[in-house]
């Protein structure tokens, strides 16, 4: 019988193993030979291993192992930590793993591969998808992951949204992290191990919203109803704590264009140009602002909208370049104005109006101040003149008097109102829109027709709606949070940033790809309000301290869709419902 003397234990390279027993010897060899065969072994065993580090502390050549998949590879770290490198079988692609001393505790077999199965989404980059091991593995320390790709990897994608992603189930969530154009490396930090993939974050508003549907010929009108109302006009409005004092609501055409408007004061004195230019849009600082960089690859500042990412798409910064350089226009060639085909009775200008931006929130059992406008309360409102919650001496609808109406007052933020200007978000009404409440006012606010509600195509503009699911992380975020990022973001956009307080604000970083470090047990807890601060900032009684600080209080709606996350578990995507 043939007795093995070495087997595996170190003879198993390049899955070949080497064997050796006393019938492959000449008689009298062993065991003398054997033993210095087996130092000889030995010292070339160590040479093969110091021959696959060097000082950089990166360990380029990985262990092969026999599988089915030839693009699999493994590294072993120790307590030391040291930075694995993984050279992807796609071209240009590199993943590499800094894992600092401590962050696991034992010599641990680390493998990487290009992931086989796994849900597609759309934004992921094909290539860049990869599956870590061991499986479920918890690091002591968290480590840094980068991923390197080819620039023709993207095709079409924007890459300033690209973002590292951990897939959870059918859904991708976006890690907090940075992207680096000019040298095509994403990073993130991670806790443990899963299937991580490059992807754009997910698009605020669903595909076709804010289109061109006037064959190109935008004015002020088109261009400030689908892009800057549901993208910029949320801070830049006619309220007095509007950013930077600038507004891009519909009647704001004259002070940007007609009159000139410069960019801000804190940016003057290096960028002393228009806002707008009208037959220059290269010149135009709100072309800069949009892109982030100036022509000549200048920073500008924080990148707009301020709540990006995500930002505007390409397309959407060039339909507005092209208004510009087409002269800016005001009027003409494009879709008529909101209000202007909207029968001024009650059934039309509650479906177009109230229906589209009222009813958000004062609607059901218990709506706010007890009010709802729904169709069916007009004899409460207009023929039983209820009076003002807050003003109790005003009628919210005096037929034939809209000035000595309360709710024209709310609307139009007369200086006059208790609380704030409504609708409470999502940027003002368009004028046209309150010209035809005050017109229906005037006339003596009659009923009219049930049939009157299809006139102005029954939305008269409404606000633009998140394409996400109800209950879903960035359905909350688009919603509720997206005010929040102008302090709590790694480059916050508010003013009072590092004069009031500093940013971001008690390090929480609110923005919609930090959704694993929103949801950590102490900003949000799921399924307990009470153990989340989230929760309790938002709801704080003492302005000081109420979220969002030096702004309008969330709206109940708002609050209404927070508390519904978190006491569903705060999942980054509903069961059964499919995330982008």
């Amino acid at each position: 019988m043939e007795t093995p003397i070495f087997k595996d234990d170190f003879g198993d390279w390049d899955g070949y193993s080497i064997n050796y027993s006393k019938s492959d010897m000449p008689s009298g060899l062993c065991p003398g030979l054997c033993r210095q065969l087996a130092a000889v072994m030995l010292l070339a065993t160590a040479a093969f291993l110091m021959s696959g580090c060097d000082d950089s502390g990166i360990n380029p050549v990985p262990s092969v192992t026999q599988s089915s998949s030839p693009s699999l590879q493994e590294f072993t770290i120790g307590p030391e930590g040291g930075t694995i490198e993984y050279r992807s079988t796609v071209e240009n692609v590199t993943v590499t793993l800094d894992i600092p001393p401590a962050a696991v505790s034992t010599d641990t077999v680390i493998s990487i591969d290009h992931a086989q199965n796994f849900p597609d989404a759309s934004g992921l980059v094909n290539g860049a998808v990869f599956e870590f091991g061991p499986d479920g593995m918890v690091f002591d320390i968290p480590v840094n992951l980068t991923i390197t790709y080819g620039a023709g990897m993207l095709g079409s994608l924007p890459e300033e949204e690209l973002r590292i992603h951990r897939m959870l189930d059918s859904s991708w969530i976006p890690l907090l992290g940075v992207v680096d154009a000019g040298n095509k490396v994403v990073d993130a930090t991670l806790t443990g191990f899963n299937v991580y993939g490059l992807k754009t974050i997910p698009r605020l508003f669903a595909e076709g919203d804010g289109g061109d549907d006037n064959g190109g010929a935008d004015t002020w009108g088109t261009i400030q109803a689908d892009i800057l109302r549901p993208w910029c006009v949320p801070c830049h409005n006619n309220t007095p704590g509007a950013a930077v004092g600038l507004s891009f609501e519909a009647d704001q055409y004259d002070t940007l264009v007609t009159d000139g408007r410069m960019v801000g004061a804190s940016m003057a004195a290096i960028f002393p140009i228009l806002l707008v230019d009208p037959g220059n849009s290269t010149g135009s600082f709100m072309i800069w602002k949009l892109n982030g960089l100036s022509p000549n690859n200048e920073p500008v500042g924080i990148r707009m909208p301020a709540s990006g990412p995500p930002f505007l798409e390409q397309p959407e910064i060039e339909r507005i370049a092209a208004w510009i350089d087409a002269g800016a226009p005001d009027g003409g060639g494009g879709s008529p104005p909101p209000g202007s085909s909207i029968v001024p009775t009650w059934y039309g200008v509650q479906a177009n109006v109230m229906g589209q931006f009222c009813t958000l929130c004062h609607t059901g059992d218990d709506p706010p101040e007890g009010l709802s406008w729904e169709q069916d309360q007009y004899d409460i409102v207009v023929t039983n003149q209820r009076t003002s919650a807050k003003v109790p001496s005003m009628a919210l609808v005096q037929p034939g008097d809209p000035d000595a109406s309360y709710m024209y007052w709310k609307i139009t933020g007369n200086p006059g109102i208790e609380g704030v200007r409504m609708p409470a978000f999502g940027g003002p009404l368009d004028q046209e829109l309150i010209d035809v409440v005050r017109q229906w006012i005037l006339d003596g606010a009659p009923l009219g027709d049930p049939a009157d509600a299809d006139s102005g195509g029954g939305g008269g503009g409404g606000p633009t709606v998140s394409s996400f699911p109800e209950g879903s992380w960035m359905h909350v975020w688009s919603e509720s949070l997206r005010v929040c990022t102008q302090c709590h973001r790694l480059t916050p956009a508010n003013p009072r940033c590092g004069v009031d307080f500093d940013c971001p604000a008690e390090g929480v970083v609110l923005t919609a790809d930090n959704y694993l470090g929103v949801v950590d047990d102490r900003i949000v807890q799921p399924s307990s309000l009470q153990d989340s601060e989230l929760w309790e900032r938002v709801n704080e009684g003492d302005p000081a301290r109420r979220m969002p600080l030096g702004l309008e209080p969330l709206t109940q709606q708002q609050l209404d869709i927070i508390r519904d996350w978190i006491l569903d578990g705060a999942p980054f995507c509903p069961s059964g419902e499919v995330c982008p």
